[in-house]
């Protein structure tokens, strides 16, 4: 049982119902606003729209009050916004304007050059797969040309339709046990990271000019040396923390962290080469040290930003 239930998950499935009645469904974004990463969200306003037979849904059938966005954290429908139409064949065609908080898994793993898939999930409410299928409407499924990103470029919307299995049946004795037809509204953006990368990352990168010019104080300004040392770690600890503000915890290894690695490990190395360097004269290799010294400082010079540029070219953009 413990084996099972640990095989038990939602899922995407491909439900072989017949007789589904199809309804076709459609959106229109408003309004994108909010993007907040480190609190892993967004707020959207959009016309979502739909057409279907009364006559095969039950009474109360209004598909505007049998649907839930299934990752927002909070939404309303606006009722000053909600209409309602009969088409002369019959069906009935509803329109109805929503502004929904929802919940967004931001993929930060290069950013600021990073491109996202802003979601939002449409399932049906009480009516499952054995009874429905959502059809999506993208002859006149559309952005608004009055939304702008400050930042960032939106792309071309793309609507996805499938069966959204649940590992419970909630209890339901019949039906499609647990499975609901599900839409998922998807919007691409992608980041304008130039400006930003600079500007984040500028502390990490005083660090590197500091570190690089370690190579032009002799073993006899050792405190000297310790002290641009110092200055550089400080702007490497100062930028982390206002870095690590911006962006939430992910287990991927990211661009940032590259940056911030990069940037302690040669504020490492110029430590520990000064030491050295300073070891070797006292002992009287002093050609020894400023040849070694010369050595690592042109490994930090080239190798620094060789990493950063691997990483840069790594971004989608």
């Amino acid at each position: 049982m413990f084996i099972l239930a640990l095989g038990a998950k939602a899922e995407e499935v491909k439900y072989e119902g017949k007789n589904r009645i199809e309804i076709p469904v459609g959106v229109y974004i408003t309004s994108l606003y909010a993007l907040d990463i480190p609190d892993k969200k967004f707020t959207v306003s959009a016309w979502i729209w739909s057409t279907y037979d009364p006559a095969l849904l039950p009474e109360d059938y209004k598909f505007y009050n049998k649907i839930e966005i299934t990752n927002a954290r909070s939404w309303s429908i606006i009722d000053t916004e909600n209409f309602t139409l009969e088409n002369d064949d019959g069906t009935i065609h509803t329109m109805t304007k929503f502004v929904a908080e929802i919940n967004q898994d931001w993929d930060i793993k290069h950013f600021p050059f990073d491109k996202q898939d802003v979601t939002i999930n449409i399932e049906s409410v009480e009516l499952d797969s054995a009874k429905i299928k959502f059809i999506p409407d993208m002859e006149n499924s559309l952005v608004s040309d009055d939304l702008t990103l400050s930042g960032w470029s939106i792309l071309p919307l793309n609507i996805r339709s499938f069966d959204y299995k649940y590992p419970t049946n909630f209890g339901i004795q019949s039906g499609a046990k647990g499975v609901y037809p599900r839409m998922s509204i998807v919007l691409p953006i992608e980041r304008h990271g130039n400006r930003i990368f600079w500007t984040y990352f500028l502390g990490f990168f005083v660090a590197y000019v500091i570190i690089s010019l370690l190579y032009f104080f002799n073993e006899t300004m050792f405190e000297s040396r310790v002290g641009l040392i110092m200055s550089a770690l400080f702007a490497c600890v100062g930028n982390k923390y206002t870095v690590d503000l911006l962006l939430p915890s992910t287990d991927v290894f990211t661009l940032s962290d590259l940056v911030q690695v990069a940037s302690f490990i040669i504020v490492g190395i110029g430590l520990l080469s000064s030491v050295m360097v300073v070891l070797l004269t006292k002992k009287g290799a002093q050609q020894v040290a400023y040849k070694i010294d010369l050595v690592i400082t042109w490994a930090v010079i080239i190798g620094y930003p060789a990493a950063i540029y691997y990483g840069v070219l790594m971004a989608p953009q």
